[in-house]
């Protein structure tokens, strides 16, 4: 679980640090793409964080019931 975080938290942090490409984009075009990325990029940081929470929400749930549910 803790391996799939960090891997969607890098990848998150790789979009929000998208590299300028020289292409023949026009300019708009260029910030079309960077705000996709950096959305794109914070969603799955806040989804990797949220999925974490939940995680250690699930663990502390099982430990605090013997019997289960």
């Amino acid at each position: 679980m803790i391996i799939m975080a960090v891997l969607f938290i890098s990848t998150g942090f790789m979009f929000l640090v998208y590299p300028q490409s020289t292409t023949d984009a026009t300019d708009q075009q260029i910030k079309d793409r960077r705000f996709a990325a950096r959305w794109i990029g914070g969603a799955l940081i806040v989804m990797s964080c949220f999925f974490l929470t939940m995680g250690t929400v699930q663990v502390l749930d099982q430990s605090s019931h013997y019997i289960g549910h």
